[in-house]
């Protein structure tokens, strides 16, 4: 996957997520299988101010997300993770945690300790699983109360995000981006925390958003501001 792209993917999946709930501090997202660290999803729960706990049993998987930026942390207990994102979650700070162990095991374990995860995304390559246990981690989850589940359903603050055009502006180093991201947040509401924490705080949690350009969800009239400032977005692939 080429850089940018995995910026994209990252993008999509942090859309997907404040879709849901405008501000994800405090809680935990559960991600699943093969490669379930490398797609984004961990880059995209940090911007939304989350904690990831990602479960694969490649080693070698785990420590080039680890490598790359994409995790925070890579152990190989769940003690250690627990341990790891309880503060973290207690304090609604952004973290990532690879646990290198069996999945199927894994989430056996977090039904027997009562960890309940606000969100499960199991990776479509997962392979088989034992049907029972998957039914009763299901059940597990689904035992929050309504008033637990009221506060899931958040919209999006800014329509744009939801319904505006995506577009790419390319940089060929750090400095062009930071200009283009001060651009770009010149021209975005003041109150639209949803595209300005993406710009602000994806740099951080992906290496590939630090210097290759910027995907962003734009409406007509900020493209057309921008193209008066001289900033025109990149053909798409």
């Amino acid at each position: 996957m080429q850089s940018r792209d995995l910026q994209y993917e990252a993008m999509r999946n942090y859309k997907r997520l404040v879709d849901q709930r405008a501000d994800w501090g405090g809680s935990l997202v559960l991600l699943c299988g093969p490669g379930c660290a490398l797609n984004g999803m961990p880059a995209a729960v940090s911007t939304a101010g989350g904690t990831t706990l990602a479960i694969d049993s490649d080693a070698a998987a785990m420590k080039s997300a680890m490598r790359a930026g994409y995790l925070d942390f890579v152990v190989n207990t769940l003690d250690e993770a627990l341990r790891t994102l309880k503060n973290e979650i207690r304090q609604k700070r952004a973290l990532s945690v690879g646990l290198i162990g069996d999945v199927n095991v894994t989430l056996t374990e977090l039904v027997e300790r009562g960890v309940q995860p606000d969100l499960w995304v199991d990776s479509p390559s997962h392979g088989a699983r034992d049907p029972a246990l998957l039914g009763a981690f299901e059940t597990f989850l689904q035992r929050q109360t309504s008033s637990e589940r009221e506060g899931a359903g958040l919209s999006t603050p800014n329509a744009v995000w939801r319904h505006g055009n995506v577009a790419r502006f390319a940089a060929s180093n750090i400095s062009e981006l930071r200009a283009i991201d001060e651009t770009l947040l010149a021209v975005l509401p003041s109150d639209d925390s949803v595209r300005r924490h993406w710009i602000e705080r994806v740099p951080g949690y992906l290496r590939e958003a630090r210097s290759s350009g910027r995907w962003i969800w734009l409406s007509e009239k900020e493209l057309q501001s921008l193209a008066q400032q001289g900033l025109n977005p990149a053909p798409q692939p």
